[in-house]
């Protein structure tokens, strides 16, 4: 249920996107689509390098895993913010309609907040299995 929830507003962004152009100006048009595409999924992955390293400094911390996830999200906000504005361009660049801009708008907010909530569930389990391995050490 989930997954369809997560792929309805991708769904409808598709169904608003501008059709693409045909000829020498669509193809370039098109690399460059792609190529600011994966601009934003390069700082997703740079956000979720951050928050497990920020992580990592402070596995020896007494505060509870939730905590330690907290903190390490609140440390790389700044990457967060940066990947939302990102997606946000991608997909303003790609909807001609203020329908479609309005759906870029709330489907970058979703990402955002799943990226968030993701690397937040990640990083509690993450933080907990490294403490328990470090015990038995």
């Amino acid at each position: 249920m989930k997954k369809i929830l997560t792929a309805l507003p991708l769904a409808l962004l598709a169904a608003c996107a501008s059709q693409p152009s045909t000829g020498p100006a669509g193809d370039s048009a098109s690399a460059a689509a792609t190529a600011d595409g994966s601009g934003w999924q390069s700082l997703r992955a740079k956000y979720m390098d951050c928050v497990k390293e920020k992580a990592d400094d402070n596995l020896a911390s007494k505060g509870q895993s939730k905590d330690v996830a907290n903190a390490a999200l609140a440390a790389c906000q700044s990457d967060l913010n940066a990947m939302h504005d990102a997606f946000r361009s991608y997909l303003d660049g790609q909807m001609s309609s203020s329908h479609g801009k309005n759906s870029a708008r709330q489907a970058a907010a979703r990402v955002t907040a799943d990226t968030r909530d993701k690397a937040r569930n990640y990083l509690v389990r993450y933080v907990e299995r490294e403490r328990y391995a470090s015990r038995l050490n």
